[in-house]
């Protein structure tokens, strides 16, 4: 896990991830929506890509589909307070209010 890619619309949250990923040694990259998420990976390959599922626009499943086309060998995230979502193949679900160690554990 060195290059993590975080996307969430609520902006404490992301500060919130960003602070925990960053002190675990990733190289960080944020994203405020989907839409934003993918200008991203325009220049940046993820190792990881965490996303909350919510969002205006392009859900994080949506998105997270995405990466899983463009990334194949990047580990997706799904972080949700929703437990009635299909997340799909390849993806791991984290609940919110996450605990930091599962999440990163869910990361490596």
């Amino acid at each position: 896990m060195r290059r993590v890619l975080l996307v969430d619309d609520e902006p404490g949250v992301l500060n919130a991830l960003t602070r925990l990923f960053t002190r675990a040694g990733a190289e960080v990259r944020t994203a405020p929506s989907a839409e934003a998420a993918l200008a991203v990976l325009d220049g940046f390959t993820p190792d990881v890509v965490v996303s909350d599922h919510r969002m205006a626009g392009m859900t994080g499943v949506e998105l997270l589909r995405v990466v899983a086309a463009r990334f194949p060998q990047a580990r997706r995230v799904l972080l949700s307070g929703y437990v009635d979502i299909e997340v799909g193949d390849g993806v791991t679900y984290v609940a919110k209010p996450y605990v930091a160690a599962e999440l990163l554990a869910a990361c490596r």
